[in-house]
C-alpha cells in the first residue's frame, strides 16, 4: 500500500543492506565496467524495493519481503563481482547479520530509554511518521557505530581477491538459516508485541536476536580464519620440507665436493706429466657445477626455490639463469614467494623439457625501477599458446601452461597490489609480474 510505513521502510532497508554489503564486498574481484555495473545494480535494487507489493501486513509476508529483497541484492553483487557464488553468499550473510544487529540495537536503545513511548512503533501498518529528530539521531549514531565495529572486527579480514570458500558449505547454510530465522522471529515480535507494548518482552527478544546474529557472525569468520590458518600451515609445512631437502642436498654436495677435492690433489700431481685422468676431471667439473646451483639472493624463500629448480634444470640439461635481488621481496610472505616463483618455474621447465637441448633455456630476472618492482620469466616453447583474459588456456598440446598455475600466480600478485601479463610470440613465452612498492614497502 502506497504511503504506508512498510512501503517506505523498504527503501530504508535497502539502503541499510547495501551499505552493509559494501563493507564486505569492496575487496572482491570486480568485473569489467564495474562502475556502470554498480550503478545499474543499485538501480535494480531500489526499483525492486520500490515496486515490491505490500498487499497484506503480517509477520509471514514481511519476512518473505525482506528475504526476497536480500536475494535481489545477492544477484546484483554477482553481477558486479567476478566471484564464485559461495563467496557472494558468504559476504551477503555477513552483511545481513550486521544490518540486523544494527536494527536490533537501535530498537533496544529506543525502547530501553523510553523514546519508543513517544513514537508510533507499529511501523509496518501505521501511516504516521516513524522517525523524529531524536530517533533520527539515535538511528544514525547506532548504525554508524555498529557498521564501524563490524568493519573493524570482521569485514577488513576479507583479503583482496581472497578465497572465502570454507570447508563446510553446509555449516554456512546453517548460519544463513540462523540469521533468517532471527529475521522471522523479529517480524513476529514486531507484529504481536507493540499492540500491548510489553517492554520486557521486546527487550529480551531483541537481545536474544542480537546475540544470535553476533554468534553466527563470529562463527562464520571463525571458520574462515581456521581455513586460512590451515592453508598457511600447509604452505609453511611444505616450505619447511623444501628447506630440509635443500639442507640435505647442500650437505651431500659439500661432502661430494670435499671428496673430489681430495681426489683432485692426487690428480694435480699427474697434470705435469700429462697423465691426468680426463674422466676424473669431468667428475670434478660436474661437482663444481652442482655447487654453483646453490643460489643466494638475500631472501631465504627465494633461495630455496631457485636452488631447487637449478638442481632440477641441471639434472635435465636445462640452461637456467637467474638475476634476482631477493631483498626487495621482503613485502611478500615467504610462502607466497615460494608459491609464485615455484608455479612460474614449474610451468617454464615443463615447457622446455619437450624441446631439443639447445632450446632448453629458462631465464629469470627481477628489477626495481623507482616504485616499481618487476619479475620477468622467459623460456622457449613449441606449438601455440592460446590466451583468454590475458592468461594461458589449457590445451592437450600445451599442457605446460596449465591455467591453474598462472591463475595462482595472478591471485598472489593481486594480493600484494601487483599485476600479471603474458606474452607469447616468436617461440618465446614471457611471464611478467609488476608490483608497485607503496608506503611501508621497501623502495
Amino acid at each position: 500500500m502506497f504511503g504506508s510505513q512498510l512501503f517506505w521502510y523498504k527503501l530504508i532497508f535497502m539502503t541499510e543492506l547495501l551499505s552493509s554489503e559494501a563493507l564486505f564486498v569492496h575487496r572482491l574481484k570486480r568485473r569489467r565496467f564495474f562502475a556502470a555495473r554498480a550503478v545499474g545494480a543499485t538501480a535494480i535494487c531500489y526499483s525492486a524495493a520500490l515496486l515490491f507489493p505490500v498487499p497484506v501486513y503480517n509477520a509471514a509476508y514481511s519476512s518473505f519481503l525482506f528475504i526476497a529483497l536480500f536475494a535481489v541484492t545477492a544477484l546484483c553483487i554477482k553481477l558486479c563481482f567476478d566471484e564464485p557464488f559461495v563467496n557472494i553468499i558468504f559476504c551477503g550473510v555477513a552483511a545481513y547479520s550486521v544490518q540486523h544487529i544494527a536494527f536490533q540495537c537501535y530498537n533496544i536503545i529506543i525502547v530501553a530509554t523510553g523514546i519508543a513511548r513517544d513514537t508510533p512503533l507499529g511501523i509496518y501498518g501505521d501511516s504516521e511518521p516513524y522517525y523524529t529528530v531524536t530517533t533520527g539521531l539515535v538511528y544514525a549514531m547506532t548504525y554508524i557505530f555498529c557498521y564501524w565495529i563490524a568493519y573493524l572486527c570482521f569485514a577488513r579480514r576479507i583479503e583482496r581477491n581472497g578465497n572465502l570458500r570454507i570447508k563446510s558449505v553446509a555449516l554456512l547454510l546453517i548460519l544463513a538459516a540462523v540469521v533468517l530465522v532471527s529475521i522471522v522471529i523479529n517480524a513476529v515480535v514486531t507484529y504481536n508485541s507493540y499492540s500491548d507494548y510489553n517492554k520486557t518482552f521486546i527487550l529480551c527478544a531483541g537481545a536474544g536476536i542480537t546475540i544470535s546474529c553476533v554468534l553466527a557472525l563470529c562463527l562464520q569468520f571463525g571458520l574462515l580464519s581456521n581455513k586460512n590458518l590451515e592453508t598457511e600451515l600447509n604452505k609453511v609445512y611444505h616450505l619447511w620440507r623444501e628447506e630440509q631437502k635443500q639442507f640435505a642436498a647442500s650437505k651431500a654436495n659439500i661432502d661430494l665436493i670435499n671428496l673430489k677435492c681430495h681426489d683432485l690433489k692426487h690428480q694435480i700431481r699427474k697434470i705435469g706429466s700429462g697423465q691426468v685422468n680426463e674422466r676424473a676431471l669431468k667428475e670434478i667439473e660436474d661437482t663444481v657445477n652442482i655447487y654453483d646451483c646453490t643460489v643466494k639472493t638475500g631472501n631465504s624463500a627465494l633461495d630455496i626455490i631457485l636452488t631447487e629448480k637449478s638442481l632440477l634444470c641441471g639434472s635435465n640439461h636445462v640452461s637456467f639463469t637467474a638475476i634476482a635481488d631477493g631483498e626487495k621481496l621482503g613485502f611478500i610472505a615467504d610462502v607466497d614467494i615460494y608459491t609464485l616463483f615455484g608455479n612460474a618455474l614449474d610451468n617454464a621447465i615443463e615447457a622446455v623439457m619437450r624441446l631439443p637441448e639447445d632450446r632448453r633455456v629458462v631465464s629469470l630476472t627481477t628489477k626495481q625501477s623507482g616504485k616499481l618492482f618487476s619479475v620477468s620469466l622467459r623460456n622457449f616453447y613449441d606449438g601455440e599458446v592460446r590466451l583468454a583474459n590475458g592468461l594461458p588456456v589449457t590445451t592437450k598440446s600445451d599442457s605446460g601452461y596449465h591455467g591453474f598455475g598462472v591463475k595462482s600466480i595472478k591471485e598472489i600478485a593481486e594480493r600484494y597490489g601487483g599485476d600479471v601479463s603474458v606474452v607469447a610470440e616468436d617461440g618465446v613465452f614471457t611471464l611478467n609480474v609488476l608490483f608497485t612498492l607503496g608506503d611501508g614497502l621497501p623502495a
